[in-house]
């Protein structure tokens, strides 16, 4: 009996070993465990600071012109409307005294013609015709001396007169864009006439 139990350990011995043969190659060839990748978080992108626009810039407004008390009236016309001093304040322009029956001025009519044209859009001119009651006789300076194209203060009553300090026919009334009243005392050559209104013109 004791030759077949050795037999039979030896036999369960080889069978043992064999399984802790399988199970030691089994962990050998085994695959190590792979480490899973982690990524990192992308941090948001920051905004970058803006910088206000400056504020815009204003040009200081141009002081107003005050009114002379020379341009402030209201005339009628020769030809029959009305005319305001106070539209000639802000800009270059002529008063052109004078009188019916004056020769001087009949004399002037046709160069304050030709300047009211060379300078139109630059200096106004204005004739103030006065120091006769008779509108007729004005009506009728106007077309025979051809200045029909300006306007002609019916100045019967004086008060333009007055109010620019003229006594006599003519004389003219300068006055600046920045409202400067100057009266030039005739009578003045055609010379004279003229460099006045170019340095008028010029500013």
């Amino acid at each position: 009996m004791r030759p077949r139990s050795t037999a039979l350990v030896g036999a369960v011995l080889l069978c043992l070993s064999a399984c802790g043969s399988v199970d030691n190659g089994d962990e050998l060839n085994a695959s190590p465990p792979t480490a899973s990748a982690t990524t990192d978080p992308i941090p948001a992108a920051t905004p970058e600071p803006t910088t206000p626009a400056p504020p815009a810039q204003t040009s200081p407004a141009a002081p107003a012109v005050a009114l002379p008390e020379e341009l402030d009236f209201t005339a009628p016309t020769v030809a029959g409307g009305t005319f305001e001093g106070a539209s000639l304040l802000g800009r270059p322009a002529v008063l052109w005294f004078w009188a019916p029956w004056c020769p001087v001025c009949q004399r002037e009519a046709p160069l304050i013609a030709d300047l009211a044209g060379q300078y139109e859009g630059q200096v106004a001119f204005v004739g103030v015709a006065g120091l006769s009651g008779d509108l007729a006789s004005m009506e009728d300076f106007i077309a025979d001396g051809g200045v029909d194209a300006i306007p002609h203060i019916d100045d019967r009553d004086g008060d333009v007169y007055t109010r620019f300090e003229v006594t006599q026919q003519y004389d003219f009334g300068l006055v600046s864009a920045d409202g400067t009243v100057e009266v030039i005392r005739g009578p003045l050559g055609e010379d004279e006439i003229v460099a006045a209104v170019e340095r008028l013109a010029a500013g």
